[in-house]
């Protein structure tokens, strides 16, 4: 009988610590559940409605993977660099500010265990994970975990159906407890 180890979920990349997860699935069933409602809060937050928003209702289409990439690589979207809530005083690039170098010191001090970000990979846009990414470029980190997510295009194919052909589903996707992220 051969032995079997559990491998860990955490990784060591240019001296930064993450919490990964490897496995395509599981990258998806996280995305779309516990980064999905954060994503929906957002939005609701900003007076935008989360069924409108394309980025959201294509979400669940998008294939995801574990990667290292080059920070220079990554691009920051403006629309949520420059946003501004004139009603609250809510600046999000001077709050970014305070909140990245709060989570710098506790990775230079505690040496914080992080989430990789989150990109798109149509355009390299980073989705998730401004804090992070700010505090890991002021700490000179050049290569970072990133789960990519790439938009999976419908097939323009028609199948044929024949009359003992049933329609593939995906299997029921199950929620995990999974720590809190930064």
């Amino acid at each position: 009988m051969k032995k079997q180890f559990l491998t860990t979920p955490i990784r060591r990349l240019d001296g930064i610590t993450y919490w990964v997860i490897e496995d395509p699935d599981g990258i998806y069933d996280f995305i779309n559940t516990e980064i999905r409602k954060e994503w929906e809060a957002d939005a609701r937050s900003e007076g935008r409605d989360p069924r409108k928003d394309k980025w959201l209702r294509t979400l669940s289409q998008s294939k995801w993977s574990l990667e290292i990439l080059e920070t220079e690589r990554i691009k920051l979207n403006p629309n949520i660099m420059n946003y501004v809530n004139t009603e609250t005083g809510y600046n999000f690039a001077e709050r970014l500010a305070k909140r990245s170098k709060e989570l710098q010191d506790e990775i230079e001090t505690y040496s914080l265990v992080i989430w990789p970000v989150i990109v798109r990979k149509e355009k390299w846009v980073l989705a998730d994970g401004y804090c992070r990414y700010t505090a890991l470029r002021a700490l000179n980190v050049r290569k970072i975990y990133a789960y990519v997510g790439t938009l999976e295009q419908k097939s323009t194919k028609t199948l044929k159906k024949s009359s003992s052909s049933s329609p593939v589903e995906r299997p029921e996707r199950k929620e995990l407890p999974l720590p809190t992220h930064q």
